[in-house]
């Protein structure tokens, strides 16, 4: 029997094959394990399961994808169920697991979540030795999203709680799902203008669109005139009263003028930030700097999304280059996030964590935007997991409210079995 959706395993966000699930029954992976001694409860399975969901509306490409990326998606979810039944859920990285995450996770059955982490006063202070390794390093930090929702349901409390108190209700979200329509449409970019409307009167505060069209799809000046008319027409629709952004997924790549032109040009319209001009490195971020002060730019600058070191953000913020870092939350964790967090506040800069195609992803990014007060606003996909029953969440405002639910607040639904039947399962006990 089919999956309903697109299979993308990626090596990298910028690289991935699509191919869909057909295969029913489970992979069963069973290693010794020894179970604590005390009666607290431990790990005694861990399932993944690729499950489809499915965007608000279809999404075109960006500067990098072979072709548009469509309305239907698929992500591995991770589930580890307890000695007392307590179900944790979470969503895989990137980077797919494979043999060295398999036996990462079979070194993780037989363990009490609560134990992974130092506790001070009721709060979690960082991870305990082993795990600090594993769950602080690039490879498994992914598996922490897990063990939270499990600890927040052993003590009955959000995850945001297990960590300090809430510095803000709401958490300001901005849609990020504003790819290339008009290149998808063969029309112009009046196209990116209809869609930021709908966006606006969708709820939103805030909205990033991409450009980065002479990369590939708009190749040359043709581009660059392109990109400034998205703009342009996206400002026209959707008004001064409202955060734009630009995400350029690395599109200006050795063509630093063409960037200085579209930063000049689109100035007037007030650009929050840009995004992945080009890849980061301390030499041209320097000059673009530089460039925007002499043009009289005042557009920030954001980079980030493929960092796993935090600390590898600091040489840039010492410089004043970036005004905004965007480590992943899929990929790196949430207690990176924080790190970040908490690394970029000496120089006044704000973190607003990347997320694509994972409605998890985005549910942890708020849970760590109640926590600190520069991560101001959340990337919102507009994807939805079938698998999920998020509705404990709210949106009002451009902004959504977190629920004093246990753990992430968010529950299996009720079609999670007949995705495990329809598709691949592999348990780990």
């Amino acid at each position: 029997m089919q999956t309903m959706c697109k299979d993308f395993q990626q090596t990298d966000r910028r690289q991935f094959l699509k191919s869909s699930a057909s295969m029913a029954g489970a992979i069963v992976l069973s290693p010794m394990s020894t179970v604590a001694a005390d009666s607290r409860p431990v790990i005694s399975k861990i399932t993944i399961c690729r499950v489809p969901g499915e965007f608000r509306r279809p999404v075109a490409m960006n500067a990098y994808d072979e072709q548009v990326v469509g309305k239907n998606g698929s992500i591995r979810l991770v589930r580890a169920i307890l000695s007392d039944g307590t179900v944790g859920l979470g969503v895989e990285g990137y980077v797919p697991i494979k043999e060295d995450g398999l036996q990462f996770l079979k070194s993780m059955v037989g363990v009490d979540p609560e134990a992974m982490f130092i506790w001070e006063g009721g709060f979690i202070k960082g991870h305990r030795p082993p795990y600090a390794a594993q769950l602080g390093g690039k490879q498994h930090c992914w598996f922490e999203m897990v063990l939270l929702d499990l600890a927040g349901k052993l003590r009955g409390q959000p995850v945001y709680k297990l960590f300090g108190a809430a510095v803000r209700e709401g958490v300001d979200a901005y849609d990020g799902s504003l790819y290339f329509v008009d290149i998808s449409s063969g029309k112009g970019a009046e196209q990116v203008g209809l869609v930021a409307k709908e966006i606006r009167e969708d709820g939103y505060r805030g909205l990033k669109i991409k450009i980065g069209r002479p990369w590939k799809w708009l190749p040359g000046e043709p581009g660059v005139v392109r990109d400034i008319e998205a703009v342009i027409a996206a400002r026209e629709a959707i008004g001064f009263n409202m955060t734009l952004m630009a995400d350029a997924n690395n599109g200006y790549q050795g063509k630093f003028d063409w960037a200085v032109r579209l930063l000049k040009e689109c100035s007037p319209y007030r650009l929050n930030w840009i995004e992945e001009i080009f890849p980061e490195t301390l030499d041209d971020y320097g000059r673009l700097h530089r460039a925007l002060q002499e043009i009289n730019a005042d557009t920030s600058v954001a980079d980030g999304e493929s960092v796993r070191d935090m600390e590898a953000f600091v040489p840039f913020m010492r410089a004043g280059l970036y005004r905004y870092i965007q480590p992943d939350m899929r990929t790196c964790g949430f207690s990176k996030i924080l790190r970040a967090a908490d690394l970029a506040a000496p120089y006044r800069v704000h973190v607003a964590p990347h997320n694509w195609m994972s409605e998890m992803g985005k549910l942890a990014c708020l849970h760590a935007a109640k926590l600190r007060r520069n991560i101001p606003v959340v990337e919102d996909d507009r994807y939805h997991n079938f698998a999920l029953d998020s509705s404990a969440y709210g949106f009002r405002d451009g902004q959504w409210l977190v629920p004093d639910k246990p753990g992430w607040g968010v529950e299996l639904s009720p079609d999670y079995e007949f995705f495990a039947r329809a598709g691949e399962e592999i348990v780990i006990t």
